[in-house]
C-alpha cells in the first residue's frame, strides 16, 4: 500500500527510577457522594478496557487526580489502583470496565473515532503471529477533523509517559479508517505493527 512504508522499530526504554522513591499501590475508593458522569472520555477508556478481560490500563498524573478523571473515568471501572510515589499519586490502574454503563454507552452515539477503534462489540482470541511496523505517509491520506476527540487527544498527552503513545487495537484489518485519517494529521508520525495475516494489533502516535 502506497501509504504506508516499512519501518525498523527502535523501542529504547529509559530508567527513571528513583531509589530513593517511596512506592505503594492503594486500591481506590471513592467517596459516597460522588457521582458517575458521561463523556468521551468515558466511552473511550471503558471500550479500550472492555475488548480484553484481562486488560489493564494506566494513567499516569503528577502528584495529584483531577475531580472530573474520578467522575468521567475512575467511577466508571470496578478495579482501580493508585500508585504513589512518596505519598502523592503517580499513576491511576485502570481494570473491570463496569457493566452497567459499557450498557449505556453501547446504546447511546459514540464518537465515529472511538467507534473505529473500539466500537466493535465482539471479542475474538488473538493468536500472536510475527509483526512488521509501518510508518503511515501523511501524503497519501485524507484528513479527517474531530473537534470533539480533540479533548480525548489532550487528555492522552497529558497522562501518557513520553511523547509517544501506544494503542492495542482488536479486530482491525489494514485499511483506512477514520482513526487513521485523524492520528495521521493531528500528530508528529503514526505508525502500525501489523501481523503477517493483515491484522493491525496497534497504533502508535509520536505527538
Amino acid at each position: 500500500m502506497e501509504w504506508l512504508k516499512s519501518f525498523e522499530a527502535n523501542n529504547q526504554f529509559l530508567d527513571n527510577t528513583d531509589s530513593f522513591s517511596d512506592f505503594k499501590i492503594r486500591e481506590f475508593i471513592p467517596n459516597s457522594n460522588v457521582q458517575k458522569k458521561y463523556s468521551l472520555l468515558t466511552q473511550f477508556f471503558l471500550l479500550l478496557g472492555c475488548q480484553d478481560e484481562n486488560s489493564v490500563t494506566s494513567l499516569f498524573v503528577d502528584t495529584r487526580i483531577d475531580y472530573q478523571v474520578i467522575e468521567v473515568i475512575i467511577m466508571h471501572f470496578d478495579n482501580t489502583k493508585i500508585v504513589l510515589e512518596n505519598e502523592l499519586p503517580s499513576e491511576i490502574i485502570l481494570s473491570k470496565p463496569n457493566q452497567e454503563s459499557l450498557s449505556l454507552i453501547r446504546w447511546n452515539h459514540l464518537n465515529p473515532i472511538i467507534k473505529n477503534l473500539y466500537g466493535t462489540m465482539s471479542k475474538s482470541q488473538y493468536e500472536w503471529k510475527p509483526q512488521k511496523s509501518y510508518k503511515i505517509i501523511p501524503e497519501f491520506i485524507e484528513k479527517y477533523e474531530d473537534m470533539e476527540f480533540d479533548k480525548v487527544l489532550d487528555f492522552l498527552k497529558n497522562t501518557s509517559k513520553g511523547p509517544k503513545i501506544s494503542l492495542s487495537l482488536y479486530n482491525w484489518t489494514l485499511k483506512d479508517t477514520f482513526a487513521i485519517r485523524y492520528f495521521t494529521h493531528k500528530c508528529k508520525n503514526a505508525y502500525l505493527w501489523v501481523d503477517n495475516s493483515n491484522i493491525v494489533t496497534t497504533i502508535q502516535l509520536e505527538l
